[in-house]
């Protein structure tokens, strides 16, 4: 559970509830009351910043030492993905009660009933907005100082992984042919792929495999 993977979790959890609400919308009678209201925001921003921006953020840490050659912190990692996770929820989730109850989307002003939830999701917003920070601050810094990646520090199958980090100018000496199963990945001994000269990916070590997203 490395930062990569607990945004990669997040995706799922998030797109998921987004998913569900969007089959609520399905319900005509339900639509109809709903349809112009902060439920549909709220649905929105869990489809798209759930499952857009989370899956960016899970690229980024995991390609990170490939592209930079360095690892970034994991704990201000972990910080990031957690302070997002909560005041993600605390920014939408109450949209989903006050659109319910009838509160307008797309106006200027809104009625003295929904003020207390408007100010939770108005500081949960600005926290939410903050938290960006902790990210741009760690890739900065491990970008200009973070300790060096090993080539694989993954210990991943796909290919990108099997040349050094960053990667040369021209990846790999040799065209790979790619071999194997698209779900082998952490099968012991499975390979992913041949290279003209014979060789052959190495096999990563049993105790930690990670599962990268497939190509």
């Amino acid at each position: 559970m490395d930062t990569p993977m607990l945004w990669a979790m997040g995706f799922i959890t998030m797109f998921t509830l987004g998913g569900i609400s969007g089959v609520m919308l399905a319900m005509v009678p339900f639509d109809l009351h709903v349809s112009k209201t902060y439920f549909i925001v709220a649905h929105i921003h869990y489809v798209l910043f759930g499952g857009s921006v989370f899956t960016i953020f899970a690229g980024v840490y995991y390609w990170f030492p490939k592209m930079t050659g360095r690892m970034y912190d994991e704990r201000l990692g972990r910080w990031h993905f957690w302070t997002t996770l909560v005041f993600f929820n605390l920014t939408f989730a109450p949209m989903h009660v006050v659109g319910i109850e009838g509160m307008p989307r797309r106006v200027a002003d809104y009625s003295s009933q929904f003020a207390t939830w408007n100010l939770v999701i108005s500081i949960a917003s600005f926290a939410l907005g903050l938290s960006t920070l902790i990210f741009i601050y760690n890739m900065v810094a491990s970008w200009r100082g973070g300790p060096r990646a090993s080539a694989n520090p993954w210990r991943a199958l796909t290919l990108e992984w099997q040349v050094s980090s960053p990667p040369p100018i021209f990846n790999f000496d040799s065209l790979p042919t790619i071999v194997g199963g698209p779900y082998e990945y952490g099968v012991p001994g499975a390979q992913h792929a041949v290279f003209r000269d014979g060789a052959r990916v190495p096999t990563p070590a049993p105790d930690r495999v990670a599962v990268p997203a497939r190509e």
